[in-house]
């Protein structure tokens, strides 16, 4: 399917940007190990794209531990980091591309995430993709995290597009359903779920290394800027 046109884009973070989804779940998992809760990894994907609160309210509830008192979310934070540092992080395929297309021809881009901001940033500064994100929406800033439109639609706010002119990118079924009820167009990475489950989307990719890019103006020039908007986008030489 083609996308329409649109003037914005708005990306998830954990399996949009980095590749980093199962080791929020594996987090997750030993953070409930630790308060006495067994989990699967696999019960536990549900829950991609949901808030920390959100999570651990509803795991709660069917558990009977009192998990947001233990403060479950914060060892959730130190497992993730401790994880990360140990196994790296890097950008998603395809994403570095993506954004050195989208700087090129003016198309403005920020990110919704459910996750808490500290978690977002060391994500983002550990994948060396911080300086391309200097603001961002998080689950620290809205009422609702996804699948509620919440967040994409502060995103669109901070960006100041309409949320109809804006391309949603997400690998999550909560995020798909989140963009969508905003009103927005959406492509879906099958990095984590089968197309099947992101059936709601747009356009479902298996990478975003296959982003269909329109390159404006003359290709040569287009080359010659790489350089300079890596250097911009990512604060490193490319």
């Amino acid at each position: 399917m083609k996308l329409a046109p649109f003037r914005a884009v708005i990306f998830d973070c954990d399996g949009v940007l980095v590749d980093s989804e199962l080791l929020g779940l594996r987090s997750l998992q030993l953070a409930l190990q630790e308060a006495g809760v067994e989990r699967s990894l696999s019960s536990l994907a549900r829950f991609s794209g949901r808030s920390h609160s959100e999570t651990l309210a509803e795991l709660e509830a069917e558990s009977g531990m009192p998990l947001l008192a233990r403060q479950v979310a914060r060892r959730m934070d130190e497992f993730y980091a401790h994880l990360t540092k140990s196994e790296g992080l890097q950008p998603c395929s395809g994403v570095p591309r993506l954004l050195l297309h989208l700087a090129a021809c003016q198309i403005p881009f920020t990110l919704a995430s459910s996750g808490p901001r500290r978690k977002v940033l060391f994500s983002l500064q550990t994948a060396g993709l911080a300086s391309a994100f200097p603001r961002f929406v998080c689950g620290d800033d809205v009422a609702r995290a996804k699948p509620a439109p919440d967040l994409y639609l502060a995103a669109a706010s901070l960006i100041g597009v309409p949320p109809a002119d804006c391309l949603a990118i997400e690998d999550a079924p909560n995020g798909v359903r989140a963009a969508c009820a905003a009103g927005m167009q959406v492509v879906a990475v099958t990095t984590n779920f089968a197309a099947s489950a992101l059936a709601e989307a747009n356009l479902v990719l298996t990478s975003l290394s296959l982003f269909p890019l329109e390159f404006e103006g003359e290709h040569v020039s287009w080359l010659e800027r790489l350089d300079i908007l890596g250097g911009q986008l990512f604060g490193r030489n490319r």
